[in-house]
């Protein structure tokens, strides 16, 4: 059965009243009147639809309080509830603040250490404020020093400066003539959405191993910043060209043979280090900044949450462009519709982009966009692009901006 066939309560209204009448029914022939069928218009039916309906009613609130204990059903209200049985991990995940690096820069070169305190502040308009997370120390005979920046107000309201934007200074350091953030501002999310925190709650359970399944090290990385919606681990690839060159000035030439030889040993033998790749991807399909990158590194890096002998690379997904680019026609006999169908199209067309963008390696899949277009009532549809191509855990397809479609008109059927 479907997850959303699921009832604890019947409460259609209907059902319930001819229950009712079949009880009455039962009733009546158990004590005395065989036979006995109770007609439309008897008044006990009127008494039955009415019941009928309050039940209704008691076993919607029935149906809604079991689906509520249950993680596919669980909604705002009663999905914390459930976390809540994982203890700390299991904890809806607050708003976080934005992140960017500031680069500060010395009027002239000291021959001394110059220290910027942690907590410092910049702003670039004097209503959203940034403060560097740690001490910055920039070395004797250097210019420039870089230090992260977390905004002050949680949320989104502090993402979106772009580079060069944050350059006030708030809190003043003798011989530093300018700030300036060098990278966007990124990362600031309202609290976790119930949609993002049910996904997480599904794979916690992962969480609890120490073995270093791809569950437990998805679920952690989730868990570094709300705005993250997807998490995939995946094993790198040895870059066979760059092994035989670190080969050759021993004279070993048959590359491929020693890799599996040494392969072969480390699988049987149990000794030997692991390289584990990571990458995640943030909400609307965005690439996540150096400072997510950061965050998601020092999350996993504990020790109780990573095996000892993991080395764990957290890597920014590789994007593969695609665009949208398709005709198609209506059948003449719905000519009446035609506006209402266009207009479906081109929101299917939305929808299928944010589908496409949302999940680390989702192949680029035109068969979706076909069903979703066909699906409005269109009679024949042309898809130029995008065109199927599979995608490696680690990529991502990423809309290039460019989008044609085009209405060629009615057509017969």
């Amino acid at each position: 059965m479907r997850f959303e066939d699921l009832k604890f309560a019947e409460d259609d209204a209907r059902i319930l009243a001819d229950k009712l009448r079949e009880f009455y029914e039962a009733l009546r022939r158990a004590h005395g009147e065989p036979g006995f069928r109770q007609g439309l218009a008897d008044p006990e039916r009127l008494m039955q639809l009415t019941e009928a309906t309050i039940l209704s009613q008691v076993n919607q609130n029935i149906d809604a309080a079991g689906k509520g204990s249950l993680l596919f059903f669980a909604g705002e209200d009663t999905v914390e509830h459930i976390g809540y049985l994982y203890g700390d991990r299991g904890k809806r995940l607050e708003d976080s603040f934005s992140l960017t690096t500031i680069r500060y820069t010395l009027s002239v070169a000291l021959d001394f250490v110059t220290i910027i305190p942690k907590g410092s502040r910049v702003t670039a308009d004097n209503k959203i404020f940034f403060a560097t997370k740690e001490v910055l120390e920039i070395p004797a005979g250097e210019l420039t020093g870089e230090v992260e920046a977390e905004c002050l107000t949680a949320g989104i309201v502090g993402n979106g400066f772009g580079i060069g934007t944050i350059k006030n200074i708030v809190d003043r350091v003798p011989f530093v003539s300018s700030v300036v953030n060098i990278t966007p501002s990124t990362g600031g999310v309202e609290v976790e959405s119930v949609e993002a925190y049910k996904e997480r709650l599904r794979i916690l359970p992962e969480s609890f191993s120490t073995a270093g399944p791809n569950g437990a090290y998805e679920f952690w990385a989730r868990t570094a910043n709300p705005g993250i919606i997807d998490s995939k681990v995946w094993l790198p690839e040895l870059n066979m060209q760059s092994f035989a060159e670190f080969l050759a000035p021993w004279g070993i030439t048959n590359t491929e043979g020693f890799y599996n030889a040494i392969f072969n040993y480390f699988r049987t033998s149990g000794t030997g280090p692991g390289n584990v790749n990571i990458t995640i991807l943030m909400k609307d399909g965005e690439l996540p900044s150096d400072e997510i990158i950061n965050q998601v590194d020092e999350t996993l890096s504990a020790r109780t949450r990573r095996p000892l002998t993991d080395f764990v690379h957290v890597i920014k997904p590789t994007p593969i462009d695609f665009n949208v680019n398709f005709k198609f026609w209506i059948d003449t006999e719905r000519a009446t519709e035609a506006t209402s169908i266009i207009e479906a199209v081109n929101r299917v067309v939305e929808e299928y982009i944010t589908w496409q963008k949302s999940m680390l390696g989702l192949d680029i899949l035109p068969d979706k966009l076909h069903k979703l277009v066909m699906d409005c009532g269109v009679k024949r549809l042309q898809i130029i692009q995008p065109v199927f191509k599979v995608l490696k855990p680690n990529e991502v397809a990423q809309f290039d901006g460019n989008k044609s479609v085009i209405f060629e008109g009615l057509e017969d059927a």
